[in-house]
């Protein structure tokens, strides 16, 4: 009768054992980042230029040069920026 409680008894602890097995759980975790691609600006340009040329009564020769360049830079964010510089140039002979 003893043998018996004793087998009865190793296979109940068995089986806890067993349904503890089965009742254990995992967790996973993951992460993924991603870094946006950003595009480079977008540039465009713009370049004008007038000459004139004149003489006095002396006889001395003006030359006058106007340069003008005007660029318009997109940002990847759609901000507008535009730049215009002159350079204006004379020269007497």
């Amino acid at each position: 009768m003893i043998r018996t409680w004793l087998v009865a008894a190793a296979a109940v602890t068995i089986t806890i054992g067993v349904a503890q097995a089965q009742m254990s759980s995992s967790t996973t975790t993951s992460t993924q980042t991603t870094t946006p691609v950003v595009p480079a600006p977008s540039t465009a340009a713009t370049v004008d230029s007038s000459s004139q040329r004149s003489t006095d009564s002396y006889g001395n020769v003006t030359d006058k040069t106007r340069t003008t360049t005007t660029g318009t830079v997109v940002s990847p964010l759609g901000d507008t920026t535009t730049t215009r510089k002159t350079i204006d140039t004379t020269t007497v002979r």
